[in-house]
């Protein structure tokens, strides 16, 4: 691995909606797109590539996209159909950003988590506070669409990442 990540941040909500529908819900390109807010708006160049690619079995995708006028390429590697991708975004913001995607089924609910894995390439503490506002703000907006429990929507956790610390291999070794 290039960077060793600096940040990582956990952010879920327990929906009350069936694993298959977060999943959809998830991979929607279209559903993804409407999830950021109007501050921090993020474009897939061609949506509907990807739609193409994820129903096709593709295991990795390449998806361009835009967070802003910033480009951000982004490659999405399927782990395991229905419940876990992972993504790895290249762009001039991080130098590294590795965002894991997770859908959990429980008895009568789903949790969902991003657990992202970042380096800011400018401003580390001022960037790590906005994505953590960015994710929040993203599990709220799914929350409008997918229902769930008020008090689990967009539960979240910053913090640093130590040195010594032993890095996912899915942070280290995502296709690109």
């Amino acid at each position: 691995m290039d960077t060793h990540p600096a940040y990582r941040l956990r952010v879920s909500t327990r929906f009350r909606a069936p694993p298959d529908a977060v999943w959809a819900h998830k991979t929607d390109p279209r559903a993804i797109m409407a999830e950021f807010p109007p501050w921090a708006p993020f474009r897939i160049n061609r949506p509907d590539d990807l739609l193409t690619a994820w129903a096709d079995g593709a295991p990795t995708v390449r998806s361009p996209a835009r967070v802003g006028l910033v480009p951000w390429e982004v490659h999405v590697h399927l782990v395991e159909p229905g419940r876990v991708y992972v993504d790895r975004g290249v762009s001039s913001l991080m130098r590294l950003f590795v965002h894991q995607h997770k859908v959990t089924p429980a008895s009568d609910a789903t949790h969902y988590t991003d657990d992202v894995w970042f380096t800011p390439a400018v401003a580390p503490e001022l960037t790590a506070r906005i994505l953590r506002r960015l994710f929040v703000a993203r599990h709220r907006r799914a929350a409008t669409v997918l229902e769930a429990d008020a008090r689990t929507v967009g539960h979240a956790v910053l913090r640093h990442v130590m040195e010594d610390e032993t890095i996912p291999d899915y942070v280290q070794h995502t296709a690109t």
